[in-house]
């Protein structure tokens, strides 16, 4: 059994890349099973592989390493109950040191049969990867960026992702510098929307090009838990009844009223993800720090008289704000279509500092 395990910053396309694998690989006759990790409790990822038919568990309230028995725990589930050949383990998006606190103890003290680390892949928007390169200002505060640096530190293989979003001079350019700044890793552009390009990221897997570094990282764990708390986390569930043949209108506003108040309020975006329900369909978006593309044309048409959202924000802000704000525009969009909004599963809050339950140095 295969055990990948995959880090990097929020927004960097992990569970993109990891949903294309687990469609080539299940298409091959291999089984396969997902880990998702987030410090909330309402994960827009587990929802979105479970509407995939992908045998899913989560961990949730903290990152792996502060709640490692729930991890060893929710493996042991997935063994026995969907017995996969493979395993992709997805850490939460401000989640570092994964080496010492992960990938270690799961090598050392795990038991008979249990699952043992294969790789670990670390992925980064090469968009953000290449300003902080070539040392131009980056979005986030000086504590984010640090956690930002650790985590692409400590890679076995180091995804430079969303490739297509550069030119080919770009593109080889921080090819070029990061290969040059992290030598122990292997470095592989990517545009994981491309299944060929994440069938070549399953290769070097599969080939062990990925293996998990032996050395523990280096790091402070008072600036990694400030980078942490800095980030406001928000789950939050609405539903909107009441809309009849218009769905698609009423979801649009109310995600271009958020995107457009959160850049009022100058609120930098870790990531904002929604899977979005209704009628029989289901649907995830994710807007990164960087956002480019047409979202609008992603969106279904959903039939029914109602059209449900879970939202994962996590923001670089006060998590009080952000719940405020998202409120405000759900009612405001509510009244403005002339439909009824209702809200509940609200978790919003600032990481605590990281306690891992095992470091091994």
């Amino acid at each position: 059994m295969d055990l990948h395990i995959v880090g990097g910053f929020l927004g960097s396309g992990k569970t993109t890349a990891i949903i294309g694998a687990v469609k080539r690989l299940m298409a091959q006759g291999r089984r396969v099973g997902v880990v998702t990790n987030d410090q909330g409790r309402y994960l827009v990822d587990t929802a979105f592989f479970r509407s995939e038919a992908v045998p899913a568990v989560e961990v949730t309230g903290g990152c792996f390493c502060c709640n490692y028995a729930d991890l060893d725990a929710q493996l042991a589930q997935l063994r026995e109950t969907a017995a996969p050949d493979v395993i992709f383990a997805e850490s939460v998006g401000s989640c570092a040191d994964i080496v010492a606190t992960v990938v270690k103890p799961l090598l050392q003290l795990g038991g008979a049969g249990a699952p043992r680390p294969t790789s670990f892949s670390v992925f980064a928007d090469a968009r953000l990867l290449r300003r902080r390169l070539l040392e131009q200002p980056m979005p986030f505060s000086e504590d984010v960026v640090y956690l930002f640096d650790k985590q692409i530190e400590e890679a076995g293989m180091l995804i430079i992702n969303k490739r297509d979003l550069l030119t080919p001079e770009t593109e080889a350019e921080v090819l070029a510098l990061a290969q040059r700044r992290f030598p122990h890793a292997t470095v592989r552009l990517q545009n994981s929307l491309v299944p060929e390009e994440v069938a070549g990221w399953v290769r070097a897997l599969d080939a062990g090009l990925a293996a998990p570094p032996e050395t523990s990282l280096d790091i402070d764990y008072e600036r990694y838990g400030a980078g942490e708390a800095e980030l406001a986390w928000l789950d939050e569930r609405v539903v909107f009844r009441g809309v009849g043949g218009r769905s698609r209108d009423v979801i649009r506003a109310f995600i271009s009223r958020l995107l457009a108040a959160l850049e009022q309020q100058a609120l930098t975006i870790g990531h904002l993800k929604f899977h979005i329900r209704g009628g029989g369909t289901e649907v995830k978006l994710s807007f990164p720090t960087l956002r480019a593309g047409d979202w609008e044309s992603e969106l279904p048409s959903m039939k029914g008289s109602e059209v449900e959202l879970l939202i994962n924000a996590r923001v670089e802000a006060q998590a009080t704000l952000l719940h405020a704000l998202v409120d405000e525009v759900a009612d405001s969009t509510a009244q403005a279509l002339d439909v009824i909004c209702e809200l509940s599963d609200v978790a919003a809050f600032h990481p605590a500092l990281p306690r891992p339950t095992h470091r091994i140095g």
